[in-house]
């Protein structure tokens, strides 16, 4: 495992000069089936969309879910392996097969708390590649700050993705979609996932109930699964959001040890 700083991903740069050095970093990693350290830092990583986390790497942090966020000592702002981004554009991460995602910290600093009418609807912080089969993908231990939809596994028949094992991921997307996933075959697994509206508790305080009813207006499900094969979902929690889950007519499997704290239907 080889630390992110090694390829001059620093807090101090700006987000296009460390998407190129962490873009840089992946394509080191892919064809040696390596890790990469998010090195943790009181400052966050600012970073732009559009990295590519290429067939065989990891990206990895020093964390579990932190469900209430991490405190700096001085500022409004999470500690540790935080990966900060402003873009309205581009997915963060695009993740190809046989990759991890593990212990880090996602913030979306300019996300409104208080304004319904300034959300900012981001694009998805991970997003399975359209172009390549995301098969064997692992997202584990993520905290999501601020962010419009978490994780993106909306596929084709044309490009399906296979065996995505979602663990431990905690967060409150203003979409009020956390986890939505298409054409998943071999078994999609979603296991021990948090969604609360207070997830930034500890270091910028609570979404407005005037945002969290705009997120409940929104009419979506924070779990979302068709096309898929026995997907498997259990120990999953949400509250603040429209809908718990959705199972679309194409999809079966077991959903278990839920608790959906949801205005319209669990």
């Amino acid at each position: 495992m080889r630390s992110i700083r090694d390829f001059g991903v620093l807090p101090e740069n700006s987000p296009d000069l460390n998407k190129a050095k962490l873009q840089e970093a992946i394509d080191w990693a892919s064809p040696r089936g390596a890790a990469l350290y998010v090195e943790p830092d009181d400052e966050p990583y600012r970073l732009a969309g559009g990295v590519v986390l290429r067939a065989n790497a990891s990206l990895v942090g020093a964390h579990g879910p932190v469900g209430r966020g991490t405190t700096h000592a001085t500022k409004a702002q999470p500690v540790g392996s935080v990966i900060a981004t402003e873009d309205e554009t581009r997915p963060l991460l695009i993740v190809e097969q046989a990759t991890q995602v593990r212990g880090i910290q996602f913030w979306y600093p300019r996300q409104t708390l208080s304004d319904p009418q300034r959300i900012v609807a981001y694009p998805p912080t991970i997003q399975a590649s359209r172009s390549t089969s995301a098969q064997g993908v692992t997202l584990s231990c993520l905290t999501f700050y601020g962010e419009y939809i978490a994780m993106d596994f909306n596929c084709s028949r044309e490009v399906i993705c296979e065996q995505v094992l979602i663990e431990h991921c905690y967060g409150y997307p203003l979409s009020g979609q956390f986890l939505r996933i298409d054409h998943c075959y071999d078994i999609p697994r979603i296991l021990h996932c948090h969604v609360n509206p207070a997830n930034m508790r500890f270091f910028a305080g609570a979404f407005s109930k005037k945002v969290i009813d705009a997120v409940v207006a929104c009419g979506t499900f924070a779990y979302a699964i068709d096309h898929t094969d026995n997907a498997q979902v259990i120990d999953v929690f949400t509250f603040g959001t429209s809908g718990g889950i959705r199972l679309g007519p194409a999809s079966y499997g077991e959903l278990t040890n839920f608790n959906f704290d949801c205005v319209t239907v669990g």
